[in-house]
C-alpha cells in the first residue's frame, strides 16, 4: 500500500517538473514572438518562471528528505527521486541563461521608484517667515531662529565665545601690530594711486578694520587698501574731475571751501588733446581739486556698498562663480600695468596728464617718453635707491632672517621713515623741487554724507567695482578658510562687504577690499581671529591722531617705488597663463582675451570683454560636447568608446550613441548631426532612396507586359522552390547587418529642455519611417521626467542599462542575441593574459562583420 502510494507520489511530481517545462518553453517562445514594446517587457515572465522552478525544487526536497528516513525498500524510488530533482536543476540553470532584460518603467516598479517630495514655499510662507529655517506652524521666529540669526548677522559672537585668551591675545596681538606698521605707507600710497590725498588712504587702516570684525566670517583677511580697488576708483574720479568737470556738476558736488586763486589752470586729456579744464567760478589750487576728487570717490563707494548689500540680502554670494579664476588671473595682471604705468611719472620726477579714453596705456607711455629729458635727477635717484632696497630685503635678506626672526623686516616703514627725514632736513621740495606728499591733517574727518547726485554717472563704475573687488576678498578668504579649516559663509560675506563700503565713505573712506600681502603676512605671525585687526585699527588711529602731519615732507617717489614692487606678486601670475596653455586651451584663451582687453582696452572695458568671451567659451562648450561610439568589451557587458577601447566591438546592426552633454536648444542640431556622421546613415537620404526605388519599381512593373508577367511568374513558381532555404538564409544574414536600431546613452545628458525633448520625438519618426527604432539607455531623472512631461509615446523604449537595450534590439535576431548574452557571461570586466589571442580572434571576426554592416549602411541602406 505505501509502494503504490509513493509511485503515485513520484508520478506526480514528474508530470508536474514536465508541465513547468513545457510552461517554461511556452513563455519563451510567446516573449520571442511578442512585437514592440510588449516583448521588451516580457523579461518579468521570466522571474515568474523562475519562482515556480524555486517552487519545485524545493518540494522535491521535501520529499527526497521524507522517503531517505524510510528503510532501503524504497532505494529505486529515491534513485528516482535523485534523477528528477537533477533534472529540475538543468531546467533552471537553462532558465537562469535567458536574458532578463529590464526597461526603465519595469525597474522602477520593481524596485519602488518614489521621487521624493520638493518643498515649494508660497508667497505668504515666504512673507510671513514660515518657509526660513526655525520657523513655527504659525509664522512667528522662535527664540532660536532669532538666536541663529543673530550668530549669522554678528559672527564676532562666536568668534568671542570660543576665544583662547591666553593663547590667541599674544598671537592676534603680533601679527596687528605687524600689519598695521604695513597699513601706513601702504595706505598713503594707494590713496595716491586712486588720486586721492593720502590721508584717505590712512583711514582705511581704522574704520573699515572695525567694522568687517563685527560682520566679516573670514579670520585671517586683511581689509583696508587694495591697489587694483584703488586703480578702479581712480577710473571715475579722472574721468569726472579731469574731463566732465563743468559749473552744473560742480554744484552736484558742492562749494568749495575758500581757497586761493592758482595761477594755472589744471590740465586734463579731452578726446586725446590737451586742453584746460573749465574750472567753475574760477581757478581754483591743487586742494580745491582734490575736495571733488574726494567727493566722486565717495559716492562711487558708497553705491557699490549698497549694491553689495542688495546682493547680499537677496543671496547672491554665489555670483563669484560665474567670474572664473583665469578670468580674475588675466584681469589682475593686465590691471598691474595700469598700477604701474601710473606711478612712473612720480618716479621720474614729471608731471603727465591722466587720460580716460581707451588706448590710456599707449597715450600715456608716449607722454612720459616726450617728458623725459624733464626728469628730476633727484626723484630718479631715490626711487633707485628705494627700489633696489625693497627687492633686496623681499628677496633675500627677510627669507634669511626667517628661520632667525618670525617678523619681517618693516623695509616699506623703514624707508617712509628714511624718506621723511631726508625729505625735512635736506629741504628736498625746496632745494631740488621733488614732489613730496603735501599737508596731512590730523584727527578724523567729521562724518558726512557722500553725494548721491552723482549715482547717474558712477553706476556702471560701482556695479563692476562691487562685484570684481567682492570676488577678489573672497577668493583671499577661501583660501585661509580652507587652510585652516572653518567655514565661510558667501552671503555674509558679501553683506559685511557691502556695510564696510556703505558706512566708511560717511568717515571719508573709499572702497575698501582684502589685500592678499597683508593678509599673508597677518596669517605667518599667527593671526587667529579678527581681534589682530583690532590691534592694527588701534595703531592707525594712533598715527591719524598724533603722527601724521610728521608724513608731510615724505618725496612721492618712495611711495611710487612700494607701489611697484608690491606688484611683482601679480606680475608673476604670467606663470598662470603658461599652466593654463598645458592644462586647458579654452582657459588659456579666456586669460588671454582678457589680459589684452585691460591692457590695451582700459580696466572697466577689458573686464567686460572677458567676461563676454567666458561665456561665449561656456556656450560653444555646451553647444558642441563630445560625441561618440560604443563598443562591447569581450566577454562583458561594458561599453566604451571605440577610439580610446580598440578591442570594443560594435554590435552588428546596432550603434550606440553616446552623447556628453546638455541637450537644449542651442546643440539639438549638433546631435542631429553628429549622430548621423558617426553612424553614416541619413534619414532624409535613405527614405529619398526608399521613394526612388518604389517608383523605378512600379514604372518597371507598368512597363512589363501581362504575358511577361504570366511568364515571371510560371518560371518563378517552378524555381522558388529549391532556393527557398538559400534566400531565407541570405535575407536573414542581410536584415542582422544592416542598421535597425541607435541607442542613445543618455548618462552624459545631464539636462534636456523642452525643445530637446520635442526634438528627440521628431528624430525618432524620422528614423522609423525607415525601419530604424532609436532606444534610450542609462538615463537620469531629471531626463526621464521631462519625457513624461512631454509625453513621451514609448516609455517603454528606456531602459537601464546599455545592455539591456541591445539585448532588447536583438529580438528579432535570436541567434545573435543568444551568442551576446552567452559571451557577456562567459568572462569578467578583465580578460586575463591566457585569452588575449581568442579574445583579439574572435574581435577580428566581429569587427570584419561590422564593416560589412558599416559598408552596407554608407552606401544608402537601400533596405
Amino acid at each position: 500500500m505505501a509502494t503504490s502510494s509513493m509511485n503515485g507520489h513520484s508520478a506526480a511530481v514528474a508530470a508536474a517538473s514536465v508541465s513547468d517545462q513545457n510552461n517554461s518553453a511556452a513563455a519563451s517562445l510567446f516573449a520571442d514572438s511578442l512585437p514592440g514594446s510588449q516583448r521588451r517587457i516580457s523579461g518579468s515572465l521570466y522571474d515568474e518562471e523562475e519562482d515556480d522552478l524555486d517552487d519545485e525544487e524545493h518540494h522535491l526536497n521535501q520529499s527526497l528528505s521524507s522517503l531517505s528516513s524510510r528503510n532501503c525498500h524504497y532505494r529505486p524510488l529515491l534513485n528516482e527521486g535523485e534523477e528528477t530533482r537533477r533534472q529540475a536543476g538543468r531546467n533552471k540553470d537553462r532558465h537562469r541563461r535567458k536574458p532578463t532584460i529590464l526597461t526603465q518603467t519595469h525597474f522602477d516598479a520593481r524596485y519602488r521608484f518614489t521621487r521624493p517630495k520638493t518643498s515649494s514655499l508660497s508667497l505668504r510662507q515666504l512673507l510671513s517667515g514660515t518657509g526660513f529655517g526655525g520657523a513655527g506652524n504659525d509664522g512667528h521666529c522662535s527664540k532660536r531662529c532669532l538666536l541663529d540669526c543673530l550668530l549669522s548677522l554678528f559672527p564676532f559672537i562666536s568668534v568671542i565665545r570660543q576665544y583662547q585668551w591666553r593663547s590667541d591675545l599674544i598671537a592676534d596681538t603680533i601679527a596687528g601690530l605687524t600689519v598695521g606698521i604695513m597699513n601706513i605707507p601702504q595706505g598713503m600710497a594707494y590713496a595716491m594711486l586712486a588720486d586721492l590725498p593720502p590721508v584717505c588712504g590712512l583711514y582705511l587702516g581704522f574704520f573699515p578694520l572695525i567694522l568687517y570684525f563685527f560682520f566679516g566670517t573670514s579670520r585671517q583677511v586683511s581689509m583696508g587698501t587694495f591697489a587694483l580697488s584703488s586703480l578702479m576708483v581712480a577710473v571715475p574720479v579722472v574721468r569726472i574731475v579731469g574731463v566732465q568737470l563743468t559749473p552744473a556738476l560742480a554744484d552736484i558736488l558742492g562749494p568749495l571751501p575758500t581757497m586761493s586763486i592758482s595761477t594755472e589752470a589744471p590740465v586734463a586729456i579731452i578726446n586725446n588733446a590737451t586742453t584746460s579744464l573749465p574750472v567753475p567760478h574760477g581757478n581754483y589750487t591743487e586742494d580745491g581739486l582734490n575736495q571733488y576728487r574726494i567727493q566722486v570717490a565717495l559716492s562711487v563707494t558708497l553705491l557699490a556698498g549698497l549694491i553689495q548689500i542688495g546682493l547680499g540680502l537677496f543671496r547672491f554670494g554665489f555670483i563669484t562663480i560665474y567670474l572664473s579664476t583665469p578670468l580674475v588671473s588675466g584681469f589682475t595682471t593686465g590691471a598691474a600695468f595700469h598700477v604701474m604705468t601710473s606711478q612712473v611719472p612720480a618716479i621720474f620726477g614729471i608731471k603727465v596728464p591722466r587720460h580716460a579714453s581707451s588706448f590710456k596705456l599707449i597715450h600715456s607711455y608716449m607722454d612720459i617718453i616726450d617728458r623725459l629729458p624733464d626728469s628730476n635727477p633727484a626723484s630718479v635717484i631715490i626711487s633707485i635707491v628705494c627700489i633696489c632696497l625693497l627687492l633686496l630685503f623681499r628677496l633675500i635678506i627677510n627669507a634669511k632672517l626667517s628661520k632667525l626672526c618670525r617678523f619681517p623686516v618693516p623695509i616699506e616703514l623703514i624707508l617712509v621713515v628714511l624718506g621723511t627725514s631726508i625729505g625735512h632736513f635736506g629741504h628736498l621740495h625746496t632745494a631740488y623741487a621733488v614732489d613730496i606728499v603735501g599737508e596731512i591733517p590730523s584727527g578724523l574727518r567729521a562724518p558726512s554724507m557722500p553725494s548721491i547726485g552723482l549715482f547717474h554717472l558712477v553706476w556702471q563704475d560701482a556695479f563692476m567695482l562691487a562685484i570684481i573687488m567682492y570676488v577678489c576678498t573672497f577668493s583671499i578668504c577661501k583660501i585661509y578658510a580652507n587652510k585652516h579649516g572653518y567655514l565661510l559663509d558667501s552671503n555674509q560675506e558679501l553683506l559685511a562687504s557691502g556695510i564696510v563700503n556703505t558706512v566708511g565713505p560717511v568717515f571719508g573712506c573709499y572702497f575698501s577690499a582684502g589685500s592678499l600681502s597683508r593678509s599673508q603676512v597677518q596669517e605667518d605671525m599667527g593671526g587667529r581671529t579678527q581681534v589682530a585687526s583690532l590691534i592694527a585699527a588701534s595703531l592707525m588711529i594712533f598715527v591719524l591722531l598724533f603722527l601724521g602731519p610728521l608724513f608731510r615732507e615724505l618725496p612721492t617717489a618712495v611711495l611710487a617705488c612700494i607701489i611697484i614692487v608690491a606688484l611683482k606678486g601679480l606680475f608673476m601670475q604670467f606663470g598662470d597663463a603658461v599652466k593654463l596653455y598645458r592644462i586647458s586651451k579654452y582657459d588659456f584663451s579666456i586669460w588671454i582675451v582678457c589680459f589684452f582687453g585691460v591692457v590695451i582696452l582700459n580696466v572697466s572695458y577689458g573686464l567686460m570683454l572677458g567676461f563676454a568671451y567666458s561665456l561665449l567659451t561656456v556656450v560653444c562648450r555646451t553647444q558642441s560636447p563630445s560625441t561618440s561610439i560604443l563598443g562591447r568589451l569581450p566577454t562583458t557587458d561594458i561599453y566604451k568608446d571605440v577610439r580610446f577601447y580598440p578591442s570594443a566591438v560594435q554590435v552588428p546592426g546596432v550603434a550606440v550613441f553616446r552623447f556628453d552633454g546638455a541637450l537644449y536648444f542651442a546643440s539639438v542640431d549638433n546631435f542631429r548631426y553628429r549622430l548621423m556622421k558617426l553612424t553614416g546613415f541619413d534619414p532624409k537620404l535613405a527614405e529619398a532612396q526608399q521613394l526612388e526605388q518604389e517608383a523605378q519599381h512600379r514604372q518597371q512593373q507598368l512597363e512589363l507586359s501581362p504575358q511577361s508577367l504570366a511568364a515571371d511568374d510560371e518560371a518563378g513558381s517552378n524555381s522558388a522552390a529549391p532556393s527557398d532555404t538559400a534566400s531565407s538564409s541570405s535575407h536573414q544574414t542581410n536584415q542582422s547587418t544592416r542598421l535597425h536600431h541607435i541607442i542613445v546613452e543618455c548618462s552624459g545628458i545631464n539636462y534636456i529642455d523642452s525643445v530637446g525633448a520635442s526634438f528627440l520625438r521628431v528624430l525618432i519618426a524620422d528614423y522609423q519611417r525607415v525601419g530604424v527604432s532609436i532606444l534610450f539607455a542609462c538615463c537620469k531623472h531629471q531626463f526621464r521626467r521631462m519625457l513624461e512631461r512631454s509625453e513621451f509615446a514609448d516609455k517603454y523604449s528606456v531602459y537601464v542599462s546599455v545592455h539591456d537595450a541591445v539585448l532588447s534590439a536583438l529580438a528579432d535576431y535570436p541567434n545573435q542575441r543568444a551568442r551576446l548574452a552567452s559571451d557577456a557571461r562567459s568572462g569578467s570586466s578583465i580578460v586575463d593574459t591566457a585569452d588575449t589571442a581568442a579574445v583579439f580572434e574572435s574581435q577580428r571576426l566581429l569587427q570584419q562583420t561590422g564593416e560589412s554592416r558599416d559598408t552596407s549602411s554608407r552606401a544608402g541602406l537601400n533596405v
